[in-house]
Formats: C-alpha cells, sequence, structure tokens
C-alpha cells in the first residue's frame, strides 16, 4: 500500500485495550476527517461530547510524511462540546485540526489513524513507540500547563523527538472553548476537542514513529513537489504585493531557487512590530516551505510560537509585550485564540452597556454574581478613554475561564455565545428582563477588521469572515457547515494576497471562467454602503458552483491532508504567471504519492462521499434520529446578517467600520437551490438523495441511515 500506512490504532480508554484494524476499512473516504466521520457514523453518532462512547478521532491523510509540500496537519474529528445549536436534538459532529510534526510521526510509527473512546479511571497519557502502545500515568502531569506537561512526557520517554498533542487545565475542567495543543503553537481551536480528552481523563497522546511512508513514484514526486514549490504562494496565497496584517516581508521570488521561494513572511513584523527585538525565527510545520509561525523569546515569558489568531490581543488592540503574553497564556492554559476575540469584546460590553446608570457588570456585582476582586480586574483590563489596551485584566480573564472560577468564569468557560444567553437566563430568574435584555443586545455587535473576526457568526463561534462582504457563496458555506467555516479557498484569492479586485479577477477568469467569477466575486474593498453582486440566476449559480467548490476542495484538503493556508493553490507570487496557480495540483500529488490513476472530477467524488457523510451525520443528530429538513431548519444564518445596517452596534474599541449592506433573503435562498442541485441534493430539504448515494457507491451508509433515522429522498 503506498500513502496509507495500512493500519488504523483504536485504545479503549475504559478497560484499557489496545486493538488494530486494517486501513482498507476506510478507504472510500481518503482520510482525515473522511475517516473520522465515518467513524462517527459507524459507532457513536447519538452521543454526547462527554459520553464515554464518544470517539475522538486523530487522523491523516496519504500524503501525510511524504514529500507533498504543506501536507502536516492532522485532522480531530468528534462530537463537539463548543458548537452551539440549541435546535438540534442532540449535540453535532465537526472537525478541527492542526500543523506541526504530530500527524507525520503518527504515519512514521505505522498508523493512519488514531481512534479513542471510554473514559480512564485516572489521568493517563497514550504512549505510541511504533508498534509498542502503552496507556501511562499522568497523574503527576494532571493540572500541569501544556509546555510543562510536554516537557514531562519527554523526560518519561528520554526522547526528544518525540511528538505530543496535550491538552491544558482547561480542557481537564471541560472548558467548552478547549484546544488541543501540540508543540508550542499548533493548536486544534475550534471544536473544544480540549474538553473531549478531558472528559476522558486524557492528558496527552505522545507519538515516536521510525517507519517511514512509501510512495508509488518517488522519482517524480520529487520533480513534481519541485516544479510545485517554483509558484507556490506564500501563507494565505500573498503575493509579493501584499501588505497588511499577513503579508510579506520577504519579497524575493526566484522561481529556480527552492529555498529562496520558502522565504516567505514574518508575521512579528506584520502583526506586531513591536515585538521585533524578541523575534528568533520563522517556523514550518512538516515537509513545508511556508514558514507561517513566528518563534520568539520574549523576556520573563520564555519561547513560543504565534501564527494567524494568535496575535488576537495585537488585533483588539495591545502595543507592548502583552501580544505575546496572550499568545502564551492562550496556548499553556489551553484557551481557544479564536474565540478570545467575542469573548473579550462581550466583557468589555459588560462593562459599557448600562441599565439605569449601572453597567451590566455592576448588576452582576450587586446580584453576588462576580467578586469585587475579579471584577476589579476586569476594568482594568477594559480599554482606556484614550483607546489604548494594556495589560490589566488579561490573566484574570484567562485564568477564571480556565479554572471555571465563580459564576462568570464558570459562564466564560462555556464559550462567548452561551455565556451571553446563560447571563440574560440568569437575570431573568431574578426578577430582572430589561437587565437580560441588554445582555442579549450583544448579539447586535459587530466583529472587527470589516467583520473578518468577532461578533456572532452562527454555531455559536466568532464570525469568520462576513458573508455580508465576501459574498452568497460564504452565506452557503456559513449555513451548510457545523462550526465557523473557516475555509481559505476563496480568501486566498481574494482578501490575502496582495492582489486589487482587478488583479485577482483574471486569476478567477482562468480557473472557473467569465461567468462564474464575474457574478460571484465581490470587491471587499468597495465602499461601505455597496451591496453584494447581484445577477439574477447568474449570480445564484455562481454563488452555488463557488459554494460547492469550497466544500470540496474544503474536504479534499482534509482528507489527503494537506494546509488550508495553502491548497488549491490559488495564486502564484509570480508576475510572469499572471498571478495565476495550479488548483489541480491536490490530484496530481494523489496520484504520485499513492499510485492510483486520479482527475479532479474523481477526486471531487471523493470529496461528495465525505461531506454527504457529515450531511447525514449532521441530521441523524439534528432531529434525534427523526426525520428533518436541514434545508429549513439547519441551513440557516444568524438573523442579524440580514437586518439593516442602522440596527447593527459598532465596537466602540478598536474602531471598525459599519457593515456592508445585509444579505438578501431570497437572493439566499436562491443560492441555495442551486447549491442543492449542484450537489444533487433534494432541493425541498437539504438531504443527500438516494441516487447520488447509489451512484457514490454509498450502499451501506444508505441501509444504515435509513434504518437508524428515516428514508431519504429518492
Amino acid at each position: 500500500m503506498y500513502g496509507w500506512a495500512g493500519k488504523i490504532l483504536r485504545i479503549n480508554l475504559d478497560d484499557g485495550s489496545v486493538t488494530t484494524e486494517d486501513t482498507s476499512k476506510y478507504l472510500e473516504y481518503t482520510g482525515g476527517i473522511g475517516f473520522g466521520y465515518k467513524v462517527i457514523f459507524d459507532e457513536a453518532p447519538m452521543a454526547g461530547p462527554f459520553d464515554p462512547e464518544n470517539r475522538i478521532v486523530f487522523a491523516v491523510g496519504p500524503l501525510t510524511g511524504s514529500l507533498a509540500p504543506s501536507s502536516g496537519r492532522s485532522e480531530v474529528i468528534s462530537i463537539s462540546p463548543h458548537v452551539y445549536a440549541p435546535k438540534s436534538k442532540k449535540p453535532l459532529v465537526t472537525r478541527s485540526g492542526f500543523g506541526g510534526y504530530w500527524g507525520a510521526e503518527l504515519k512514521f510509527a505505522g498508523y493512519d489513524a488514531l481512534v479513542v473512546q471510554g473514559k480512564a479511571r485516572k489521568p493517563v497519557f497514550i504512549n505510541v513507540v511504533n508498534d509498542e502502545v502503552t496507556i501511562e500515568d499522568a497523574s503527576a502531569m494532571w493540572g500541569k500547563d501544556t509546555f510543562e506537561a510536554q516537557d514531562m512526557i519527554k523526560a518519561k520517554t528520554g526522547d526528544e523527538k518525540t511528538q505530543i498533542a496535550v491538552i491544558g487545565p482547561s480542557g481537564e475542567n471541560l472548558v467548552r472553548i478547549s484546544p488541543i495543543i501540540h508543540r508550542i503553537g499548533n493548536a486544534a481551536g475550534q471544536g473544544g476537542f480540549g474538553a473531549v480528552m478531558g472528559s476522558k481523563n486524557l492528558k496527552a497522546i505522545a507519538i515516536r514513529g521510525t517507519k517511514g511512508v512509501q510512495v508509488a513514484d518517488k522519482k517524480n514526486l520529487i520533480k513534481y513537489v519541485k516544479s510545485v514549490r517554483e509558484f507556490q504562494p506564500g501563507p494565505l496565497g500573498s503575493t509579493p504585493l501584499s501588505h497588511g496584517p499577513l503579508s510579506w516581508t520577504e519579497k524575493h521570488i526566484d522561481p529556480k531557487d527552492i529555498n529562496k521561494q520558502a522565504l516567505r513572511f514574518d508575521q512579528t513584523e506584520s502583526c506586531a512590530p513591536w515585538l521585533n527585538k524578541y523575534h528568533v525565527k520563522s517556523q514550518s510545520c512538516y515537509s513545508c516551505p511556508q514558514g507561517c509561525y513566528s518563534y520568539m523569546n520574549v523576556d520573563g515569558m520564555g519561547g513560543g510560537a504565534v501564527s494567524c489568531t494568535q496575535w488576537f490581543y495585537s488585533w483588539l488592540g495591545n502595543r507592548d509585550k502583552t501580544t505575546f503574553l496572550a499568545n502564551q497564556l492562550a496556548n499553556k492554559l489551553g484557551v481557544d485564540t479564536f474565540e478570545m476575540f467575542p469573548m473579550i469584546q462581550f466583557v468589555w460590553f459588560l462593562q459599557d452597556e448600562k441599565v439605569d446608570g449601572k453597567s451590566l457588570l455592576d448588576h452582576m456585582y450587586d446580584k453576588k454574581l462576580v467578586s469585587a476582586e475579579i471584577k476589579k480586574e476586569l476594568e482594568n483590563g477594559h480599554y482606556t478613554p484614550d483607546g489604548v489596551l494594556g495589560s490589566g485584566g488579561l490573566e484574570t480573564l484567562m485564568n477564571i475561564i480556565t479554572y471555571r472560577t465563580g459564576y462568570l468564569g464558570d459562564t466564560l468557560a462555556e464559550g462567548f455565545c452561551r455565556a451571553m444567553y446563560n447571563i440574560a437566563d440568569k437575570f431573568e430568574s431574578l426578577g430582572m428582563p430589561e437587565v437580560a435584555r441588554h445582555v442579549t443586545r450583544f448579539e447586535d455587535m459587530e466583529g472587527i477588521m470589516g467583520g473578518v473576526v468577532g461578533g456572532n457568526g452562527g454555531w455559536g463561534m466568532s464570525a469568520h469572515y462576513d458573508p455580508r462582504t465576501f459574498g452568497y457563496y460564504w452565506a452557503v458555506n456559513f449555513a451548510v457547515e457545523n462550526r465557523d467555516p473557516n475555509r481559505h479557498s476563496m480568501t486566498n484569492l481574494v482578501e490575502w494576497t496582495g492582489l486589487t479586485f482587478e488583479q485577482a479577477m483574471p486569476v478567477a477568469i482562468n480557473h472557473w471562467g467569465r461567468d462564474i467569477a464575474e457574478n460571484a466575486l465581490n470587491d471587499l474593498h468597495r465602499e461601505r454602503d455597496v451591496s453584494l453582486t447581484w445577477n439574477g440566476d447568474k449570480s445564484a449559480k455562481a454563488n452555488a458552483y463557488l459554494g460547492q467548490f469550497i466544500h470540496y476542495r474544503g474536504c479534499v484538503k482534509d482528507s489527503l491532508t494537506v494546509c488550508d493556508w495553502v491548497f488549491p493553490i490559488m495564486t502564484s507570487g509570480r508576475k510572469d504567471r499572471d498571478y495565476s496557480g495550479d488548483i489541480s495540483v491536490e490530484y496530481k500529488l494523489f496520484e504520485l504519492v499513492t499510485g492510483q490513476k486520479m482527475t479532479q472530477k474523481t477526486l471531487d467524488d471523493k470529496a461528495a462521499r465525505i461531506w454527504v457523510l457529515h450531511r447525514l451525520l449532521t441530521a441523524m443528530e439534528w432531529g434525534g434520529g427523526r426525520r428533518v429538513n436541514l434545508r429549513e431548519e439547519h441551513d440557516q444564518l444568524p438573523e442579524h446578517f440580514f437586518a439593516p445596517t442602522e440596527s447593527r452596534l459598532l465596537p466602540p474599541f478598536p474602531p471598525a467600520e459599519p457593515p456592508h449592506p445585509p444579505l438578501i433573503r431570497e437572493n439566499f435562498e436562491a443560492v441555495k437551490d442551486e447549491y442543492y442541485r449542484l450537489m444533487e441534493w433534494d432541493e425541498k430539504t437539504g438531504m443527500p438523495t438516494r441516487r447520488l448515494m447509489k451512484r457514490l457507491g454509498m450502499d451501506k451508509e444508505l441501509a444504515r441511515f435509513e434504518k437508524e433515522a428515516f428514508a431519504l429522498p429518492a
């Protein structure tokens, strides 16, 4: 077998059993999230996130551990404690992922996935050294931060090359926004899977492998990877024209020198230049030329790696060393940095919003819902009247969430969206309906950076790019997912490239044709009062096409497994290519690694199987096994995306521009019509059809679903 290792490792913490099974059972689902969804679908689709029978699946794909560029990702799949869907009968399945070296090490140890179920009687960590798998006592590590715990595990194994995925104290305390941390900065952030590990008394999974990965055509793989490296863009599709929060600081492009191609950008320079003197180097994941992490060593805070939303305190307005402290606290304690955008905004809102002359936080203090000490510290963390964010209150906020300190800490540990409703319900129960109403006004708060982060995006998570800005294809992306969509397929082209809209348009036309490009893409930097492009049926079809592209390519990336910041390769740093990338790279790498003949259509069908399985799981969970109409019940957006602009609240800090005009519901529904047709799903219910599942060879899954739930449309 080429590409795949050939074995799945299973561990049952209830009885301590360790078994393996052949990967061949799951190959129709490629790897990564495909393997994970298949395990959940077959074994525990209705479990609660903290139930022992819930599975947490760590899976990689056939490209992991090979020379394929940017293939250092690991995917985590489970029933999520983070996802907030109050209308669903059961908690929903979702995914997360992390980079680094853990996934490659899993393959080198001889496994394509690791499935954990049950709950240990005491804290443990799993130690995998090739074929030797043991469950070790982790009592001494319980309560330790993620950095210290990893050091303790390496001291115990005696091998510095051991790769570890670990949880912090937040995961141990079942904080719903707890990530899984690898090394000093790689994080499976969304989904709350650190809490799933904590519910199983599982502190960490340590891997050491020495077996390597067999590829089908090594000679031509090396040749092809070199050719890809000659035009592969920087992280998030950057070009040498980039400027802004994630831009290139190294502009040199030499297509014949792949080492120069690897010099991409220095995130310290881009996101926190006041920390430049602490920057040590750029840091990459396995088999990746990008170097998108900044490794820094800051006085009194030690070494750490920072990338993307880990700069959250800088993006929220801090301009001193606390930017790095915020990252270190999040990674050590185990708190999702993306969640911190709306979380900090919400804590500020509790201080800014007043009823009867008192802030909401003061009302909480009056009712003994927050102590005087914590209230004072949080107020110290408020931005100053002249718009400066300092260090005060940050450690208090992170710690009360991590350790669920008092009513407020315990509530914030549920995530910002649950916290908002819980606090409102508490005031209602205290006979204070007007205060309760003002708490939920936070729903009206916009995010920062034009809606790139912050605010309520749906599914209990921060808004990750604003569909009012990006387009109806992004609205469908939000609605059909079970989490913030976090797919960079399109933002790699239109947001982070450094290309103007006029420069990006020829690239889009090259990839999809003029009709799709001109009727779906929108200039993100248009005036704030300019609505999305809409040209009737042409726009509906074009947006649906891009919605399908995002979902299929997302499933491809997360099953192979390769980096979302890189694939599909939409753009290039080279002017001689007119800044155009190559969106066929994934299937060509798949063929060279596995030896299986491949086309884009064949790979898209593999993605379709995975997306259908996600859809079936969602339907089972949403209805608790009873018939559901996912189109009407699930595939919706928070109402505020359709609300008039004047009804929205702008964050007082950091200053934010008003949102673009609201979505038009009829247009949104028209795009859904076309999306369901393209996906071969039933237009009335949004369910996959029996015909589609038979075409994809999913007869077993069809039979199981109809036995456990309800009959699908023909």
